[in-house]
């Protein structure tokens, strides 16, 4: 199970809702997470503000890059996972990539916001060697949407002109994913009532978290919400 994950593209693409959800998960499944909230827009930390923070998952808001170090050094000992959401400013994008073993880059579904993937792609491809030598980068659907096939084939054409991965489930354009942002809690605490869709997006989001490697530890010595979840991602 990877430890430190960092979400950020130069062109605002849901780093906020890729974050929360990938936290969300891992607090449903028993796992502590540490939530960093270093974007430009500070919609964590509002978030977290609205209360009904589930126990597993606390929040710190830290754009400064010493005090942001000792916070993820803190939680590695720990054993926490460990979520950033970096927003759309190149400084803090790096900033979090270094940090963490796998940076993600959100895509939306238009030419512009792959254009600007691609974009962070290299930036981060530059600074590779800087940072934990292990580290890797993928990017993800942020808001998958029905759109016409011209503009999927854009969207397409343009992130293969990247040779970085790019993770076979992504996040479905929900309601239930921008709730919490709302009402507080998560995708795992409110009720069906309040956000339509909840189910298909709990599973969606255990498969993505998953594919990431947040809930890939061994299940026989995962607790039963994890090896629920687990099983579900499968």
């Amino acid at each position: 199970m990877i430890s430190v994950v960092s979400v950020g593209s130069l062109k605002t693409s849901g780093s906020s809702t890729v974050a929360l959800t990938l936290a969300s998960v891992a607090a449903a499944a028993d796992i502590p997470v540490l939530l960093i909230d270093a974007a430009r827009d500070g919609d964590l930390a509002d978030w977290a503000a609205r209360g009904a923070v589930p126990s597993k998952i606390w929040v710190e808001r830290s754009r400064d890059e010493a005090a942001m170090e000792r916070l993820v050094r803190a939680a590695r000992k720990r054993g926490d996972l460990v979520v950033i959401d970096a927003g759309d400013e190149a400084a803090m994008i790096r900033m979090a990539a270094r940090l963490s073993d796998r940076a993600l880059i959100p895509v939306r579904f238009s030419p512009l916001s792959a254009q600007y993937a691609v974009e962070t792609d290299r930036m981060l491809a530059d600074d590779a060697g800087r940072g934990r030598r292990s580290r890797d980068r993928c990017f993800v659907a942020s808001a998958v949407a029905t759109i016409p096939s011209r503009i999927a084939r854009s969207v397409e054409t343009i992130i293969a002109e990247s040779a970085t991965a790019r993770l076979p489930i992504g996040l479905v354009q929900r309601a239930a994913y921008e709730a919490p942002f709302l009402l507080g809690g998560t995708i795992f605490t409110l009720e069906e009532e309040v956000a339509p869709g909840l189910d298909r997006a709990r599973a969606e989001a255990a498969s993505l978290a998953y594919e990431i490697g947040i809930l890939g530890a061994r299940q026989e010595k995962a607790s039963p919400a994890r090896r629920e979840m687990v099983r579900k991602a499968a």
